[in-house]
C-alpha cells in the first residue's frame, strides 16, 4: 500500500476530521437544525454511512494506486462508486419506508451535501495519490 502519509498527506485523517467536525456540528446545533426544518438524526446517520463507505473506498483506492496494472485502480474506483450508490439508494428507501413517505427534504438535501463533500475528498485524495505515485 502506498503510504501517502510519508509525503505529509493523509486522506484518511482528513476524512476522520471531517466526520468528527460534522458529527459535532449536528449534535451541538441539533435545536437550530430542527428549527430550520432539518432532522439531525437523519444527518448523523447519513454522515456515519458516507464516512464508513468513504474510508473503505479511499483505503482500497490508495492500495490500488501502487499497483502497476492501471485497470486495478479503475476497477476499485468504480466499485467504490457502485457501493456508495447502492448504499445511498438502500438508505433512502429505508428512510422513505420508515417515515411512510413523509420525507424531510431539508435533511435529504443536507445528506446530499455530505455525499458531495466526502466524494470531493475521495476524488481529490486519489488524484493527489496518483500524482505522487507517478512523481515518486
Amino acid at each position: 500500500m502506498m503510504d501517502a502519509s510519508k509525503k505529509g498527506f493523509n486522506p484518511l485523517k482528513l476524512m476522520i476530521l471531517v466526520f468528527v467536525l460534522l458529527s459535532a456540528f449536528f449534535l451541538v446545533f441539533r435545536e437550530t437544525l430542527t428549527k430550520a426544518g432539518a432532522d439531525a438524526n437523519v444527518l448523523i446517520v447519513a454522515n456515519i454511512i458516507l464516512f464508513l463507505i468513504g474510508i473503505f473506498t479511499v483505503r482500497n483506492g490508495l492500495k490500488a494506486v501502487s499497483n502497476p496494472n492501471p485497470h486495478v485502480f479503475v476497477r476499485v474506483f468504480y466499485t467504490g462508486f457502485i457501493i456508495r450508490l447502492f448504499a445511498c439508494a438502500i438508505a433512502a428507501f429505508v428512510y422513505i419506508y420508515w417515515t411512510d413517505g413523509k420525507v424531510n427534504k431539508v435533511s435529504l438535501f443536507g445528506s446530499l451535501g455530505i455525499y458531495i463533500l466526502y466524494n470531493v475528498i475521495e476524488v481529490s485524495s486519489l488524484q493527489k495519490a496518483l500524482r505522487n505515485n507517478k512523481n515518486g
